[in-house]
């Protein structure tokens, strides 16, 4: 073809393939802008740009809300993260103070096989106890939503882990408490 092999021809050779249908056009997801907050920028931006930065804030919030997983290694495959982000199936959102990455909400994209309607399922999301003041966290989901609802999504679902609050917190932004999840860790 005369083009240099890159990542993102790569990418675009394997969505072109069949192997990762494209869900949300791409384009659609970088035209979300970000959004000022007080001293706190709120912005979608790509895992690709971001990894190293992710992976001090994926060891923080492993630390703090997964202590039921501690027996497994914390190994994020950031590649497939970054390939479901170029077929429009996952979006990360994050929060900065002063250009310091100090949170996240990192979404999976996929169209409902009951409603055939666009879904939004939280993979991530967390923000380092700094980042937890003035309704950070409120104005942060809320930026979120909006973006979301401008992709088309329907339905949003949250996990709660039982070691903090958040349930609570959900539920006065409108989120129904609709089921109960159980995990086990399988040994050997």
């Amino acid at each position: 073809m005369g083009l240099a092999l890159t990542w993102d021809l790569a990418a675009d050779i394997y969505v072109a393939a069949g192997r990762i249908e494209t869900l949300v056009s791409p384009g659609d997801i970088e035209r979300i802008q970000p959004r000022i907050h007080e001293d706190t920028v709120f912005a979608r931006e790509r895992m690709e740009d971001v990894v190293e930065e992710m992976k001090l804030l994926h060891q923080a919030h492993w630390h703090e809300t997964e202590a039921h997983r501690h027996g497994l290694t914390l190994n994020p495959d950031y590649e497939i993260f970054i390939r479901y982000e170029r077929a429009g199936r996952y979006v990360l959102f994050t929060l900065r103070n002063d250009g310091r990455l100090q949170g996240n909400c990192a979404l999976y994209l996929d169209k409902s096989t009951h409603t055939q309607t666009l879904l939004a399922t939280e993979d991530t999301l967390y923000l380092l106890p700094e980042a937890r003041k003035r309704r950070a966290a409120t104005h942060f989901i809320e930026y979120c939503e909006n973006a979301l609802k401008s992709l088309g999504v329907k339905e949003i679902n949250v996990s709660v882990k039982t070691v903090n609050k958040a349930g609570r917190f959900f539920s006065m932004l409108g989120y129904r408490h609709v089921e109960n999840g159980l995990s086990k860790i399988l040994e050997g």
